[in-house]
């Protein structure tokens, strides 16, 4: 079986702006409630982490009580919104508006032209929270049509002067054939396409994925207007379709084994919903399949990474003239692909902040994986042996914190004291690790004196790796702040993040552009040029993949690690 995600699968940039505010809001909340104003999203598994955070859900204005409210992405009528405003000023309560700026733009056309005595027509869902908050807006009336039928039984008061707006999620064919029709018959009316972009590059999506593929699964709340969309645009070409909230819900007897599937996903659908559909359909491959499946999701990530940091150690060997510049960068390699892979089961808040799917995949897999970490472990410190008995106890000393991670030390004033106590601390631990294998502790064995130069080398090699750590944990942060998972990035905040990130790697390219040839040997034009190719590459990645395109997945990731090869090219030149 093939199974093809569509590149719009998971949050719309909307969803995903409030999920972030309301988990910002968690966080900050201290002793005081967090609540939303209806459902945040209609995905039952979703909503039932957000509720683990402390979040809960009132259905009514006045059933909110003090602490923070947050406004969801669909909106509120204004009514509402008043009122919740005379209560924040009163100090009762606190209001984070989450609404959608797409939304917005709909109640200021309807603002605009209602009060000019444009009867407001809006083409959504009856019911639909966001549509009802629209009608708020209407001064001068409004109704909300769904279909064609519906849109023929216009009266000709109604028609005489109009406006005509969309619900963000609505389909756009529907909307391009009712609004001309109503168009047609109305003796002064504006048309105003207010469907979402991200809404219509789902939609253009499904439809040219419902033509590739022999079958179609729609993941999404069952609540979810824009999920159901999907699944009639599917429908639409002919193609079997079945639509779930989990991958359990899928019906395998459907399918031969050889089909060419394609997943679809609404808006408000987590990712890690989806990757759980993909790896459910692809159970039902050969073994083959599965093996080499199995293999490339255990040890690709980490294949790469270790390799990476290898190769950036035999550059860093070469500019420090450090001798057993093989067995060093073997032995950091080793390392971290040891530490990659052990990571998850040290985790203290266990597997389940990985994911159900990854959580399931590593369960299932823990005796290899465990078993394979411990060989590279093994390997490792053979290789430590190599270079000296200072390196070696070294290497065992970075092992024995990393497995300390999770052994809390107690003590009479408090229960346990660990690493893990202070936020983020792991993503500071394997940048410090690398750089100190790699540029510190071979000293130790040579007993060589610290120089500008080690300083300089060290500070790239952390600020790299540091680097690394970042992007993937702002990539994942939001996923990371559902399932209770602590980073850096989510202790610091992204915009602090960003900044501290960009200070350093600034500081690090000025030194080496401004560094003598003393201080940096041997520092010429070439290497001088790929220390600062390698220090702006996490830069440029971040702006290219998560930045400019914020939506979708791009064809060709070229991974953070690629500065890690950049830097090993110093060894060759």
């Amino acid at each position: 079986m093939k199974v093809i995600v569509a590149k719009t699968a998971g949050f719309c940039w909307g969803v995903k702006r409030a999920m972030d505010a309301v988990l910002e809001a968690s966080v900050h909340s201290g002793s005081h409630k967090v609540q939303t104003l209806g459902p945040l999203i209609h995905n039952p598994q979703a909503l039932a982490l957000i509720e683990n955070r402390g979040v809960s859900v009132v259905t009514e204005p006045e059933h909110v009580q003090g602490g923070t409210v947050v406004i969801r992405a669909h909106g509120i009528p204004i009514q509402s919104l008043r009122g919740l405003k005379e209560r924040q000023n009163q100090g009762e309560l606190n209001i984070v508006n989450a609404t959608c700026p797409e939304v917005a733009k709909v109640h200021n056309k309807i603002k605009k032209w209602s009060p000019k005595g444009y009867f407001t027509i809006i083409l959504g869902s009856k019911g639909h929270p966001e549509s009802i908050a629209h009608r708020s807006f209407a001064e001068n009336g409004s109704i909300i049509l769904s279909t064609m039928d519906e849109a023929r039984q216009l009266t000709s008061k109604e028609l005489s002067k109009c406006l005509i707006v969309a619900q963000t999620t609505y389909t756009v064919k529907d909307f391009q054939e009712i609004s001309s029709f109503i168009e047609s018959q109305a003796t002064d009316c504006i048309v105003e396409n207010t469907i979402c972009e991200d809404t219509w590059m789902r939609q253009d999506e499904a439809e040219s994925l419902s033509k590739r593929v022999d079958y179609v699964i729609v993941v999404g709340g069952r609540e979810s207007s824009n999920t159901k969309h999907l699944a009639e645009l599917a429908q639409r070409y002919g193609k079997p379709v079945q639509y779930v909230e989990t991958a359990q819900e899928i019906d395998l007897s459907q399918f031969s084994g050889s089909e060419t599937v394609g997943i679809l996903a609404g808006a408000s659908t987590p990712t890690w919903l989806v990757d759980e559909v993909v790896d459910y359909l692809e159970e039902t491959n050969d073994s083959l399949s599965k093996l080499v499946k199995k293999l490339s999701r255990a040890f690709l990530t980490p294949l790469i990474w270790s390799t990476s940091v290898a190769s950036a150690s035999l550059g860093a060997s070469q500019i420090l003239n450090y001798p057993n510049d093989f067995f060093i960068a073997s032995s950091v390699g080793f390392f971290i692909f040891s530490m990659y892979l052990s990571a998850p089961y040290l985790e203290p808040l266990g597997l389940g902040v990985k994911g159900p799917a990854n959580a399931k995949f590593l369960e299932i897999n823990r005796y290899l994986l465990l078993n394979v970490s411990m060989i590279s472990a093994l390997i490792s410190l053979i290789l430590s042996r190599q270079v000296g008995p200072s390196y070696f106890l070294c290497t065992l000393l970075a092992f024995a914190i990393s497995l300390g991670y999770r052994i809390g030390l107690n003590t009479p004033q408090t229960k346990s004291l660990s690493l893990r106590s202070i936020p983020g601390s792991k993503d500071l631990f394997v940048p410090l690790s690398i750089a100190f294998l790699m540029i510190t502790a071979p000293d130790f064995e040579n007993v060589r004196t610290q120089d500008v130069q080690h300083y300089l080398i060290f500070l790239i090699i952390f600020t790299l790796a540091l680097a690394r750590t970042f992007i993937y944990d702002l990539r994942d942060m939001q996923k990371d702040q559902v399932l209770g998972k602590e980073t850096l990035p989510i202790a610091l905040g992204k915009t602090r993040s960003l900044w501290s990130i960009s200070l350093l790697i600034t500081f690090c390219i000025f030194a080496v552009g401004l560094s003598s040839d003393q201080e940096v040997n041997p520092v010429d034009l070439w290497n001088r040029i790929i220390l600062i190719t390698a220090l702006g590459y996490p830069v440029f990645y971040w702006w290219f993949y998560h930045h400019r395109f914020s939506a979708g997945k791009p064809l060709l990731d070229v991974r953070p690690e690629f500065s890690f090869f950049l830097v090993g090219l110093l060894a060759i030149l």
